[in-house]
């Protein structure tokens, strides 16, 4: 069932017509959000791989000694340094800004060693961003080709990886997970849109459709929190959008989303370029709603998988993680867990609603009969824990 049909369906238990669907909608997702926390859920398991980046050394490199200011004289920084670690002066300091021209930047802390120009660093990429909404990870291995027999990779904790050593490169064979900021959200929305005429049947005459963008980190592959959006009305005889040149912040890439005709979530547009370092993106949109991605982040991106050693070649992590449920949002969102336990949801939305309304008795009732879905729920996920892995359904 999906959010409209579970909204009706509450009505049609409670016999009343006359809630909201914002406030129907807000007693659905309570329930599901209480029934995705009580528990490491199998269908809340997820599979992901990621590339790995070697450390790359970078020359022309000016430092002041007790200056957090660092400059690229001879050559442009390589892709990506905002955010990275570099070990120069055989100390190790982090990049955490990066002016517009991309030669300029500054450290986490002052430069402890001698006033020097012509110096060469190294850009560690050690980090790999977990997918939005992750909260652990199950387990994790590491490929040196995509056909090669996997090599284990140890799980240690965050403080543990302070006690490594920061110069070491090779094959990872220790992994962390931990929060870090997120990269730097875009401040400024898309510019004005154009509507276009184009005759491929693509846009929905008539129709209303909003655009965001975000930045993405090469490397990590981390994603920003979604930039303000833009909209746009169609006529009767537009079928397209123009959009205007988008230009990426200095060091990192692009990537659009777009609602569907007249709605507000942001899908990733997938007939175009999603990244274009540092050039501007302009395009002509003429996608059916059809064919729009994944859903856009709800916020940037937090949990990163930190490796040791660094990675000094290009590997594959492939990792099972537990992810965290995000609220229904839109009408046709559907919870993730099978269909037959919809009822489950109910009981607990129908519960809520009772409570608010102080008829305590039925609430009762309900609750009882939620509590006792959810062991059902429980049951049928997993008789061995530890032993079975759901990936999905």
């Amino acid at each position: 069932m999906n959010l409209k049909e579970l909204r009706t369906a509450l009505q049609e238990r409670r016999e009343d017509y006359s809630a909201s669907d914002a406030k129907l909608n807000r007693r659905i997702n309570q329930s599901y959000l209480d029934i995705c926390s009580r528990r490491k859920w199998g269908w809340l398991r997820r599979e992901f791989t990621a590339n790995t980046y070697a450390s790359v050394s970078t020359s022309g490199i000016t430092l002041s000694s007790g200056s957090r200011a660092i400059e690229w004289k001879a050559a442009s920084p390589p892709a990506t340094v905002l955010g990275k670690r570099i070990v120069v002066g055989g100390s190790f300091y982090r990049v955490v800004d990066l002016d517009s021209t991309g030669t300029n930047g500054v450290l986490d802390r002052p430069f402890i060693g001698t006033t020097a120009a012509g110096l060469t660093g190294t850009i560690v990429y050690d980090e790999i961003a977990l997918p939005l909404g992750a909260q652990t990870v199950v387990e994790a291995v590491l490929f040196t080709g995509t056909n090669s027999f996997p090599n284990s990779l140890e799980a240690i904790k965050p403080a543990s990886m302070n006690h490594r050593d920061k110069g070491t490169f090779g094959q990872p064979t220790k992994y962390s997970a931990m929060e870090k900021e997120p990269i730097f959200r875009p401040r400024t929305p898309i510019g004005t849109l154009t509507p276009a005429s184009v005759g491929v049947a693509g846009l929905t005459p008539g129709s209303v459709y909003k655009y965001w963008y975000t930045f993405v980190d090469k490397q990590t592959g981390a994603e920003s929190a979604l930039s303000d959006s833009t909209s746009v009305t169609l006529s009767s005889t537009h079928d397209g959008v123009t959009l205007p040149a988008i230009s990426a912040r200095k060091d990192l890439l692009l990537r659009l989303y777009r609602s569907t005709a007249g709605g507000s979530i942001p899908f990733l547009l997938s007939d175009m370029q999603s990244e274009s370092i540092s050039t501007p993106m302009a395009v002509t949109d003429t996608e059916p709603d059809e064919y729009l991605g994944a859903r856009g982040p709800s916020s940037g991106s937090s949990m990163f998988l930190t490796l040791y050693p660094a990675p000094n070649s290009h590997y594959q992590i492939q990792m099972v993680y537990q992810m965290e449920a995000s609220s229904l949002d839109d009408d046709n969102d559907r919870p993730l867990f099978d269909a037959t336990f919809s009822s489950v949801l109910l009981d607990g939305a129908e519960a809520l609603m009772l409570t608010a309304e102080d008829e305590q008795r039925r609430a009762s009732s309900a609750t009882a009969k939620f509590e006792a879905g959810i062991q059902r729920m429980i049951s049928s996920d997993s008789l061995s824990f530890q032993d079975r892995v759901l990936i999905g359904r």
